[in-house]
């Protein structure tokens, strides 16, 4: 028998499968390592207690139910890290064009049309996992910055479907939008066009269709949150039929009944709020407290909703949980939040036990001291932030903060009885400062109206 010659290992081939298995290993360990920080973002998430977890089915068993349980967690800790990984992709593009929109605006120029660019962006990057038409959107807001003489079509009405908030794309923001121009537009002249946008409401059934299409949302499926949509759609709605905007559009004369139907329908009983209600996998509804949403149901129907002071507890008990269901946002303040509270909390004082008063009273308290350190500044302006990174917005909010927890005017400090003798000083300063600014942003302009009238009811 020949001897056989040993073959010689083929160096290439043994270093290709060494590093085969290393890229192997290390892809594990990214995969486990995603896996794990997900598991932990799930965690917090059901840690916040802001969703109302569906009862369990009598045919289900408990291990069933709990393991249904976790996987809706794992669902939603997949849309919270999404938009983290879009935020962390596509702010280093968009953030620099915000600010200089701030710029014009500080400026006093008009930035309408590229704030309605704005506005959806936002929305888009937020809420919805499209990173392709979010960065076509940033590129529109781009060009229009560099045509000053677009602006003016943000202030205009569309010919095609009688909307205002050129150039928006969704019908919710234009609806958002438009409900404040045609009411400024009708102290003049009625509208050019027909307000054919809001015909796809105008009427019990229609109304109800399309709450009840964005109030169930289910984000596994679509991987869009609709929880802004929901939001601004029942803001604007309720501005038409419970705040007394006239628009000059014939509405269905049961649409205001329907909409207050729905909102008894739409509130969560076991803590008063209202939500995002979301799908699972297994088709069931989970329901979320959002402090933010209940403010503006509240706040809209004049504090005519039941269980106000179950509301008001529930909101302290948010006191360290993140925006859109808390009070706070990325761990801090916000003067646009600090407004929800005082709102909530004015509406139902009359109706709060002792126990909860002082936690109001702390909490209002905290938040003023924060705004007046941290938000306004010795010159009579607010910090850009990281919630309102506009200039009109940052004024609004802060104004509004300041206004109605009592700061300008004794008669809203309807939660102590403590005086702020420097309040006329920073009220002036605030409204002399936007003076110089000048009133080209809407945000801007009310601002100056709210101040003026804290000035005439000290």
């Amino acid at each position: 028998m020949d001897d056989a010659t040993p073959a010689k290992p083929n160096r290439k081939r043994t270093i290709a499968f060494v590093l085969a298995v290393l890229i192997a290993l290390r892809l594990i360990a990214y995969v486990e390592r995603a896996d794990f920080y997900r598991a932990v973002v799930a965690f917090e998430i059901k840690r916040a207690n802001i969703f109302m977890p569906p009862p369990r089915d009598a045919t289900e068993s408990n291990a069933n139910y709990l393991l249904h349980n976790a996987g809706f967690y794992w669902d939603f800790a997949a849309f919270r890290i999404g938009r983290d990984q879009r935020l962390k992709e596509l702010n280093p593009t968009f953030q620099p064009l915000v600010k200089e929109v701030t710029r014009r605006q500080s400026a006093g120029e008009q930035m309408q049309y590229s704030m309605h660019i704005y506005r959806e962006i936002r929305w888009r990057l937020n809420f919805t996992p499209d990173v392709a038409a979010t960065r076509a959107r940033i590129e529109d807001l781009r060009d229009s910055l560099k045509h000053p003489d677009i602006q003016k079509l943000g202030t205009q009405q569309n010919p095609i479907d009688g909307s205002w908030g050129q150039p928006i794309e969704v019908w919710y923001l234009k609806l958002y939008y438009s409900v404040d121009e045609v009411a400024e537009s009708l102290r003049e002249h009625p509208p050019q066009y027909p307000l054919l946008f809001l015909d796809r409401i105008n009427s019990p059934e229609k109304l109800n269709a399309h709450l009840d299409s964005v109030l169930h949302n289910d984000i596994t499926q679509t991987g869009i949150f609709n929880r802004e949509e929901l939001d601004e759609t029942f803001f604007a709605l309720a501005r038409i039929l419970f705040g007394h905007k006239q628009i000059g559009y014939a509405f269905d004369p049961q649409r205001k009944e329907s909409l207050r139907t729905f909102v008894l329908r739409w509130q969560n009983p076991a803590a008063g709020c209202w939500g995002q209600w979301l799908v699972d996998r297994q088709g069931r509804i989970w329901k979320m407290d959002d402090m933010a949403m209940t403010f503006h149901v509240a706040s809209d129907l004049h504090g005519d909703v039941p269980h106000l002071d179950q509301i008001a507890r529930r909101v302290l008990q948010l006191d360290n949980v993140n925006f859109p269901a808390g009070i706070r946002f990325n761990g801090h303040y916000e003067n646009h939040l600090n407004w929800d509270v005082v709102k909530i909390l004015r509406a139902a004082w009359p109706t709060l036990d002792e126990p909860t008063r002082p936690q109001a009273r702390a909490e209002i308290s905290t938040m003023l001291t924060w705004c007046l350190t941290n938000s306004y500044q010795p010159d009579g302006s607010f910090k850009v932030s990281d919630l309102d990174d506009t200039l009109g917005d940052t004024y609004y909010y802060g104004v509004s903060f300041l206004t109605d927890a009592g700061y300008f005017t004794y008669q809203n400090r309807f939660w102590t009885d403590q005086d702020f003798p420097n309040g006329p000083t920073v009220r002036d300063k605030i409204a002399a400062k936007i003076q110089s600014i000048g009133a080209a942003d809407p945000n801007l302009k009310e601002s100056a109206e709210v101040l003026q009238n804290a000035r005439q009811h000290p």
